[in-house]
């Protein structure tokens, strides 16, 4: 794993076995990674990993992945919990990204997207919807809010699949994408990942932009200093609820999928390296850069030097639990 000088990627684990759930939060600086300690505030009933990561300030926020305790982490520059953001409307949060001085928060077990207040953590309800899809990004068109979804056809039945809608004026942004996420505003148009279509997208007004194809189910997105990281995980046919392959599948086929994040060139799209990172997971839900050697400065007992060996002995164990049960 080798980051371009200068940058500071922070990666979230979805989906994680609960002894890994405390080191969902990965860190990767120059050619050395690492797994970040949160056991102080990570690692509750019900809590599964994290989701979606954004930063404002001298904050970095971190959506929790949990049935009965959903709510976003504050952590300061030194990766440290230094608060927590509840409300009853939070429920199976997806992704979290910033406008102005609030949080955009996807609840998606409530198919409903909400505003934070970052100065009083205020929460405000922008969309909700009765239909049946699944929500998992938001972000602003100026003063429309576009939400990635799966079957998207449901609120806007011209759209084909999942894809992007507008869900202020209920029309079709850019759909036809098979289990999309991780879309993005950048500068004057937006990025978007068709996870299960290995194609990661740059479309504005006018539809689609630039494309590339990637191997692997991909979700996680970021962009810094000219370089545009996609991080690619294995098929969504595993999880901490089927830690196991299935029957109909070999171990080898999962072998073709593991865990990567691709660094391709912003302005071309053209592949600049792949990276192999050490997680404690299956599945990457979320990148953020950042940029500046000083941009997080954790103290060396909140970083844990992952292990490929303890990592893989953690989910063969849970597998052998999995087949007893």
């Amino acid at each position: 794993m080798i980051v371009p000088n200068g940058i500071t990627l922070l990666g979230t684990v979805c989906n994680a076995i609960s002894n890994a759930v405390p080191y969902a939060l990965w860190l990767a600086r120059g050619t050395d990674q690492y797994l970040v300690d949160l056991s102080d505030s990570l690692g509750q009933a019900g809590d599964s990993g994290l989701t979606g990561l954004a930063c404002h300030g001298e904050r970095i926020y971190a959506a929790v992945q949990s049935g009965p305790a959903a709510r976003i982490l504050i952590l300061d520059r030194s990766l440290a919990p230094v608060g927590t953001i509840a409300s009853p409307e939070f429920a199976d949060i997806h992704s979290i990204h910033v406008a102005g001085d609030s949080l955009i928060v996807c609840s998606t077990g409530a198919r409903s997207v909400v505003r934070v207040n970052l100065t009083d953590h205020s929460v405000t309800k922008l969309w909700a919807c009765d239909a049946n899809i699944h929500l998992n990004a938001a972000c602003f068109d100026a003063e429309d809010l576009l939400i990635c979804c799966h079957y998207a056809s449901h609120v806007v039945p011209k759209a084909v699949d999942g894809g992007v809608i507008n869900a202020s004026r209920r029309q079709v942004a850019l759909v036809g994408l098979l289990q999309p996420h991780s879309l993005l505003r950048y500068k004057n148009t937006f990025f978007v990942l068709d996870s299960d279509g290995h194609r990661v997208i740059q479309f504005d007004h006018s539809g689609v932009r630039r494309q590339q194809f990637l191997p692997g189910f991909l979700r996680g997105l970021t962009v810094c200093d000219g370089s545009l990281f996609v991080a690619s995980s294995a098929g969504r046919i595993i999880s901490r609820k089927n830690p196991v392959v299935p029957s109909s599948r070999e171990f080898w086929d999962m072998e073709a999928e593991p865990v990567r994040i691709y660094e391709l060139d912003e302005a071309t799209f053209q592949l600049r390296a792949k990276h192999t990172p050490l997680v404690a997971g299956f599945e990457i839900y979320e990148l953020l850069a950042l940029a500046g050697p000083d941009a997080v400065s954790p103290p060396p007992e909140r970083l844990v030097v992952p292990d490929i060996y303890a990592i893989a002995r953690a989910y063969y164990e849970a597998a052998k639990r999995a087949l007893v049960r």
